[in-house]
């Protein structure tokens, strides 16, 4: 292997690896944000689902119904609130971020003399570029990096059909889970006003005083 291909290969390697850091920089911000509405929007759920009882006489089955809810609304707020605390998504994400900006700026430097690197000159940059990985302990899943074999058409190639849905339906799964969970409660919630609350206040509205 020549001394051009050596430093190819270093920056290939950088050029992935940075991109992956981008990609879980990005998906981590986007966790955060989906918890906090999961968790804003279920609590709001909840304080309502919790006061309702005092304007609105239900039967018991429906007044059972909405105790599950509203149990079930209680323990999402607590997994995605332990989730959040404990994953700290935000400082993960500057991070992340950061490596990445630190290994595409010596990406660009090594572009510019890597026709003329020796071998001591690779052995120090790829020095660097162990040091930056190691400042920065935390690293990118696999699917940030699968989502960056998948943006290359190049590499996308070398997947098969099979391999490409699983690796994008991995991606959209990790990317939007809390938001599904939201649009879960959000329809559950529906449900319970047309199908429960909304017949027990007409109820309550022609009952004789």
């Amino acid at each position: 292997m020549t001394m051009c291909d050596k430093a190819q290969e270093l920056l290939r390697n950088m050029k992935s690896t940075a991109a992956a850091r981008y990609n879980a920089s990005k998906r981590l911000e986007g966790r955060e944000r989906s918890l906090i509405r999961l968790t804003g929007f279920t609590s709001a759920y909840l304080i309502g689902l919790t006061v309702l009882p005092y304007f609105i006489d239900l039967p018991v089955g429906a007044a059972d119904r909405m105790n599950l809810l509203t149990f079930a609304l209680g323990v999402i707020i607590l997994v995605a609130s332990l989730i959040q605390y404990s994953a700290r998504d935000g400082i993960n994400a500057e991070q992340h971020y950061r490596c990445g900006l630190e290994i595409s700026e010596m990406r660009r430097r090594l572009k510019i003399t890597a026709k003329a690197a020796t071998d001591e000159e690779l052995l120090e940059i790829g020095d660097a570029y162990a040091l930056i990985l190691q400042k920065y302990s935390i690293n990118h899943d696999q699917v940030d990096f699968d989502q960056y074999r998948m943006e290359r058409k190049e590499e996308a190639r070398k997947f098969n059909f099979i391999e490409r849905t699983a690796i994008s339906l991995r991606i959209g799964i990790v990317r939007h889970l809390a938001s599904i969970m939201l649009l879960t409660v959000s329809l559950l919630l529906a449900w319970l006003i047309f199908a429960i609350i909304a017949p027990a206040w007409q109820l309550s509205a022609v009952a004789p005083v």
